[in-house]
């Protein structure tokens, strides 16, 4: 199924619709593959849960706009935060990248993306992070994330950041489901995020702008595809 220009930017959600039992919002095909993974998690004793999933342009350019102006934090590729006043807008702008993709550009308007954790491995009041180190030996997620690894693929997702390759650091609770993902990903051109970005109310624009070819290679399209 290809996606709309208006649904592939974020800017309708004409193409998710509500995961039962949880206020979170997918692509309608993706909703059976993800029921599927959730009862293979459950028998083998994980609650899988969506922490995270479709997200509009409005939502996406208020966390980038946030991050900017420093009303979010910014980390490095240690999940460690940074001193915004001492950053120049380019040195902004690709530090926010490591984290947080440009409106428009993000995976997760797609309807196709999925942010998981395991709930029954998380201790009462914890906050989850979404950092690497919740997924990796030693973490809460540990063993999770290792059955995230050789399950996934049954089902249909695949991690498009399962490594660091030098733009959006490693996510291992970020899924695609690649039916729809792949799609989106060739029909996210480098002149279409041009033309959603030059018309978005979005904070360091000219920065962006002056770099678009590189954030596209280095990030948007620096990902891991399908088996």
């Amino acid at each position: 199924m290809q996606l709309t220009t208006l649904e592939l930017s974020g800017q309708t959600q004409s193409h998710v619709i509500e995961v039962p039992s949880q206020p979170r919002f997918i692509h309608q095909q993706v909703l059976p593959a993800f029921q599927q993974l959730q009862v293979k998690a459950k028998q083998a004793g994980f609650a899988l849960t969506i922490v995270s999933s479709f997200r509009s342009f409005e939502q996406q350019l208020s966390i980038w706009n946030n991050k900017f102006s420093g009303l979010r934090p910014i980390l490095d590729h240690d999940s460690q935060p940074l001193d915004p006043a001492i950053l120049s807008e380019e040195e902004k702008v690709f530090a926010i990248l490591r984290w947080s993709m440009l409106p428009g550009a993000s995976r997760h308007h797609w309807g196709s993306e999925i942010d998981v954790c395991d709930n029954n491995a998380l201790p009462t009041g914890y906050q989850l992070q979404l950092i690497p180190q919740e997924y990796d030996e030693g973490g809460y997620l540990a063993a999770f994330s290792t059955w995230l690894d050789n399950n996934i693929t049954d089902f249909g997702f695949y991690r498009p950041y399962d490594k660091d390759r030098g733009g959006v650091s490693r996510e291992p609770w970020h899924l695609s489901y690649a039916p729809i993902a792949a799609q989106a990903q060739q029909a996210c051109t480098l002149a279409f995020i041009t033309n959603t970005i030059s018309n978005a109310d979005i904070q360091g624009k000219a920065a962006i702008l002056a770099n678009i070819e590189q954030i596209y290679t280095q990030y948007i399209n620096n990902v891991s595809t399908p088996n």
